[in-house]
């Protein structure tokens, strides 16, 4: 059973769409965090379930499109009117009242926070919650590949909203307790990553024999269906291997400044193409 505890703890899942999210959070539930209310329902793409509330990620939507952009977008969106906006975050926390009520610990992961998290980081503050973040982080070109697969991305567009979403969501999750892992790794050893997630807070994950079990079917290897062996551009490459570095080593700043400069050289590209399709 998880610990009694007199704050409560939400479990952010903060990664990049097709980057093992679901199966991270799915994993995390099964240890005793509570899931949303409104489970979406599995697909095709994703048999094992998303894992994540259909309600946030309608109000997620409805953010993006405030914003003029959407899912799929690999543009930045400025952080002052998200911070600013004290009515979405007072809808944030009722959703988050409905979505989970009481519970102790809590699994929050929709792939679109990594735009917004600035609104969640607030958000979570004010209503109560010490956040904590898991980020898995796959391969770009497996990535890729999901996203041509599933919704006929091409691979460049792809690989542009990788950078747009891994780069934003490490910015702005850094000073809070946080825990990268690259998600084959955590397919193979996702205790370690649990017994680390159970030392950064007072969160008690359940990883008794019969939960352990659960855990060890759920994260089949068929959860990986696509790879691709293809070099992305050496920007995207880079990336990837400083977030490597970050879920091998830890917290860095010289890992934070190059990624900070990857990140400036990628907004200003952005800028550059900013009438190109989205």
């Amino acid at each position: 059973m998880l610990a009694k505890m007199t704050k409560k703890t939400a479990l952010i899942v903060l990664g990049m769409h097709r980057s093992g999210t679901s199966s991270v959070a799915g994993a995390l539930a099964l240890a005793g965090a509570a899931a949303p209310k409104h489970l979406m329902p599995a697909a095709a793409d994703n048999p094992k379930g998303f894992w994540e509330s259909s309600a946030v990620a309608d109000f997620n939507d409805r953010i993006l499109n405030r914003e003029g952009s959407n899912w799929h977008d690999w543009r930045a969106i400025p952080k002052a009117p998200l911070l600013a906006d004290r009515s979405a975050r007072n809808d944030a926390i009722d959703l988050l009242r409905d979505e989970f009520g009481d519970a102790a610990v809590i699994v929050l992961k929709d792939p679109r926070i990594c735009r917004i998290f600035p609104l969640w980081r607030q958000t979570l503050l004010e209503a109560g919650y010490d956040p904590l973040v898991v980020s898995p982080v796959r391969a770009p070109s497996e990535v890729a590949a999901s996203l041509e697969s599933r919704n006929a991305l091409s691979r460049n567009h792809a690989l542009r909203l990788w950078m747009r979403h891994v780069l934003d969501a490490e910015q702005s999750s850094r000073g809070l307790d946080r825990r990268f892992v690259l998600w084959p790794d955590f397919l193979h050893q996702w205790r370690t990553v649990f017994d680390a997630i159970n030392k950064l807070s007072a969160t008690t994950l359940n990883l008794d024999d019969a939960r352990s079990s659960e855990i060890d079917a759920f994260l089949s290897t068929d959860l990986r269906r696509q790879s691709d062996a293809s070099p992305p551009p050496s920007a995207v490459a880079r990336t990837y291997g400083l977030l490597a570095q970050l879920s091998r080593h830890g917290e860095h700043s010289d890992l934070h400044f190059a990624l900070d400069d990857l990140r400036s050289d990628f907004d200003q590209a952005c800028d550059l193409f900013s009438d190109a399709p989205r």
